[in-house]
C-alpha cells in the first residue's frame, strides 16, 4: 500500500506558526491561568540558572567580560560624581580686582571706591594704594633692592570688589557680566575675575559628562554583542531542540523564553561583579585620595555607588542581556522557520 505523503518539515513549521498565533497556552477554557503562566516562568528561569552552572567555565567567562565591560562607564561615572562633589564644596567668596590708570590719584580712586560700594550687588570695596602694594609685592616676591632702586612705584592703585554672591557654576555668569560692566568704568584699566577658573572647569565637566555617555554607549553595544553571540551559540547546541518544539505547535515567544532568561542572569551577574569591582576599587583608592583632598584644607568623603545606583546598574545590565538575547533568538527562529 502506498503510503500518503509526508508534508515538508518547511510547509509543517508554516502551520504551526500559524496555529501558534491563535493558540494561547496560558488558557483554561476561557479563562486565562495566571498560577501556570508564573510556574512555567519559575521553571525556565531555574531552567537557564542551570544551564548556566552546568557549563561553569565558558559561563564565567562571559560573565567577566560583561562585567569588565560595565565596570569601565561605572567607574567613570563614579569618578565624576566625586569630582562634582568637590567642586561643590569650592564655593568661596568672589573678587573682582580692578587695575586703576596710572593718571588716578588717591583722591578719585577713594571716591570710585565709595561709588561701588554703594551698589546692590556688591558687599564690599578694598582700596589698595599703590604703596601698600609695592610693600605686599617686596615682601611676597624677595625684591626689595631692586624695587628700591627705581626711581618710582610703577604699580597702579588696586580696588578689591567683593560681590554679595558666592561663586559657583549658577552664579559664574551674573559675576562676569559684572566684572564686564566694571571694566567699561572710565578709571578702570584693566578688571579681573579671579573666579574664571570655574568656567574652565565647568568645561571640563562637561567634557568628561559627554565623553563618559559616549563610553558607555559603544560598551553597552559591545555588551549586546558579547550576549548576543553567547545565546546564538546555545540557540545552535539546541537546534533540534527548537525544532521539535516548533513541530508540536510551540509559539516563538514559548521558545524564546529560556534563552531570554539566560540573557537575563548573564546581564544580573555581569552588573553584581562589575559594581562588586567598582565598589572594592573605591576602597583602594579612598585613602590616597582623601589625603590629597586634605593637603587643600577640604573635607571630602570619596563616594562609590549608592544603594539606587547599584538597583538601577543592575536593571540596566539585566536590560542589555535580555534585549541582546531577544535580538539573538528572533533571528534565529526566524532562520529555521525560512529552512
Amino acid at each position: 500500500m502506498a503510503k500518503p505523503p509526508q508534508p515538508s518539515r518547511r510547509g509543517a513549521t508554516r502551520q504551526q506558526r500559524q496555529a501558534g498565533k491563535t493558540k494561547n497556552p496560558w488558557r483554561t477554557g476561557q479563562r486565562f491561568d495566571i498560577k501556570l503562566y508564573l510556574r512555567q516562568h519559575q521553571a525556565f528561569l531555574k531552567e537557564s540558572l542551570g544551564r548556566l552552572v552546568g557549563h561553569p567555565l565558558a559561563s564565567i567567562m562571559t560573565i567577566l567580560v560583561i562585567a569588565i565591560s560595565l565596570s569601565l562607564p561605572g567607574g567613570l561615572f563614579v569618578l565624576l560624581k566625586n569630582v562634582q562633589s568637590v567642586t561643590d564644596q569650592w564655593e568661596q567668596q568672589s573678587v573682582i580686582s580692578l587695575y586703576l590708570f596710572p593718571n588716578q590719584d588717591d583722591t578719585q580712586a577713594l571716591s570710585l571706591s565709595h561709588q561701588l560700594s554703594s551698589r546692590a550687588d556688591v558687599a564690599s570695596v578694598e582700596y589698595i594704594s599703590k604703596e601698600e602694594g609695592l610693600r605686599y609685592f617686596e615682601q611676597s616676591s624677595g625684591y626689595e633692592e631692586i624695587m628700591s632702586t627705581l626711581p618710582e612705584n610703577p604699580l597702579p592703585i588696586v580696588l578689591k570688589v567683593i560681590p554679595k554672591a558666592a561663586v559657583d557654576l549658577t552664579t559664574l555668569p551674573a559675576l562676569q557680566e559684572l566684572r564686564a560692566h566694571l571694566q567699561s568704568l572710565p578709571q578702570v584699566e584693566h578688571a579681573e575675575l579671579d573666579a574664571e577658573w570655574l568656567q574652565r572647569l565647568a568645561t571640563i565637566l562637561d567634557f568628561g559628562q559627554r565623553f563618559v555617555y559616549a563610553i558607555s554607549a559603544l560598551l553597552v553595544f559591545a555588551v549586546l554583542l558579547i550576549v548576543g553571540n553567547t545565546i546564538r551559540t546555545a540557540v545552535e547546541s539546541r537546534r533540534d531542540e527548537v525544532l521539535v518544539m516548533k513541530l508540536v505547535g510551540a509559539t516563538n515567544s514559548y521558545i524564546r523564553r529560556p534563552f531570554l532568561y539566560m540573557g537575563f542572569w548573564f546581564g544580573v551577574l555581569g552588573g553584581v561583579f562589575a559594581t562588586l569591582c567598582i565598589i572594592l576599587l573605591t576602597l583602594w583608592v579612598s585613602a590616597p585620595a582623601e589625603q590629597l583632598i586634605e593637603l587643600y584644607h577640604a573635607e571630602f568623603e570619596l563616594q562609590s555607588f549608592n544603594a539606587v545606583e547599584i538597583i538601577i546598574c543592575l536593571t540596566i545590565s539585566a536590560l542589555i542581556g535580555v534585549i541582546g538575547s531577544w535580538i539573538a533568538v528572533s533571528r534565529h527562529i526566524r532562520d529555521i522557520e525560512l529552512q
